[in-house]
């Protein structure tokens, strides 16, 4: 062998390595605001269990009562599997309460964090675009309690 031939072999290895590296990259969260969190209350219109990250559609009432669908972003089916979290977790029909860091530019939707389905269980199908976790729930019914929909209005008290 000469010397091109193992320059083309070590080319071609390289080649063959790079092309069979997993993908790591992510998007950014740079949508949502993560310094606030919100909670609403409303009805499920469609749970989208796809690649590369679920989508849940909820129904809202607003002050005016127009119903207003928000769109909720969540992790990649995988990762909900693992967490118990299923295409049939939510079922269109049933009224729910989603905690959520809200889209940056105001659109109705945002990252979900977690959600207190039909039967009063809760699951947390977020992705890193807002925290969850049960302390997270727990400080969040005590100010549901209160009757506070915003971290920022809870901050302000």
């Amino acid at each position: 062998m000469n010397k091109y031939s193992n320059m083309k072999s070590a080319i071609f290895i390289l080649a063959a390595a790079a092309m069979c590296q997993k993908a790591v990259a992510h998007h950014s969260f740079s949508m949502f605001d993560k310094d606030t969190e919100m909670v609403i209350t409303g009805t499920v219109d469609q749970w989208a269990f796809n690649n590369p990250h679920a989508w849940l559609y909820v129904d809202v009432t607003d002050d005016s009562g127009e119903t207003v669908q928000w769109g909720f972003e969540g992790a990649a089916p995988p990762s909900l599997i693992r967490r118990g979290i299923t295409g049939r977790t939510f079922k269109a029909g049933d009224t729910i309460t989603v905690m959520f860091c809200p889209l940056a530019d105001g659109r109705p939707g945002g990252a979900m964090a977690w959600a207190k389905l039909a039967d009063g269980s809760y699951v947390s199908p977020n992705d890193g675009g807002c925290r969850g976790g049960a302390d997270s729930i727990s400080k969040w019914e005590q100010w549901l309690e209160q009757g506070i929909t915003s971290s920022r209005d809870a901050a302000s008290q």
